[in-house]
């Protein structure tokens, strides 16, 4: 069973399931996060019910989408809300497990790889029943290992990875990564309030070549309970940075 969800303002319409996987606020912080240009090619790992994509179509300019998502029945919904959104010509869905060599993508030929991965090692906090719960939060299809050795494979020597993660990992993920040979571009902390000690998420950019490290100011979601800072207020607003040119 799935229900029908609207966003930013209404532009962006999409089913999803009603007790399985449903997407949250990191999705819409991760596509504000991600840099990309006219003719670039995009990868998205890991597309649940094609959010993000749509979100990127709506707000960014970028020539086209792939969007993998291993779960065939989220797959499908992703198709069905692609056509709904009417973004064919950018966004492409493919059922497909990123880890196989075998994989139908191609090598070294994307721009930027978007990633919101699994948050959870395999036994650390309780494992959800529901399976697209359980497989969204755990890394039971795709762990950070996995995710930055796809990276290597499909980026271009020039692209960069675009990912978020839990504030709690982010020392983790920053090791993971320079050990798979990847350097630090920007890196951005989101926390819950002003008065947070410790970030709630971690946004990352990725480069495969060396180059200056850019930390960004904090993103503060609320500025106090019940009500949404200015900036996260724009990162969920429907106004348009330019969107695809048709």
């Amino acid at each position: 069973m799935t229900s029908l969800s609207h966003f930013l303002n209404g532009r962006i319409t999409l089913h999803q399931p009603r007790r399985g996987y449903r997407f949250s606020v990191d999705a819409p912080i991760l596509a504000d996060f991600v840099e990309c240009a006219a003719g670039d090619e995009l990868l998205e790992i890991g597309s649940g019910t094609g959010i993000i994509p749509l979100i990127l179509a709506r707000k960014k300019i970028f020539q086209r989408i792939v969007a993998v998502e291993i779960q065939p029945e989220l797959a499908e919904l992703a198709r069905k809300n692609v056509a709904m959104n009417e973004v064919e010509p950018w966004v492409e869905i493919i059922t497909a497990d990123i880890r196989r060599p075998e994989s139908p993508l191609p090598r070294s030929a994307f721009d930027g790889i978007v990633s919101n991965p699994p948050y959870r090692r395999i036994g650390v906090g309780r494992l959800n029943p529901d399976h697209q719960k359980a497989a969204a939060r755990h890394e039971l299809c795709l762990t950070l290992a996995d995710l930055f050795q796809a990276a290597d494979r499909h980026l271009k020597p020039s692209g960069a990875l675009f990912m978020i993660h839990l504030g709690e990992r982010r020392i983790e993920v920053r090791a993971e990564g320079e050990r798979r040979g990847f350097r630090l571009g920007r890196y951005r902390e989101v926390f819950s309030f002003p008065t947070s000690v410790t970030p709630c998420l971690a946004l990352f950019q990725w480069q495969r070549n060396g180059g200056e490290e850019i930390f960004l100011p904090p993103l503060f979601i609320f500025d106090e309970p019940g009500r949404y800072s200015d900036e996260f207020g724009r990162i969920i607003a429907p106004l348009p940075e330019g969107g695809p040119s048709s």
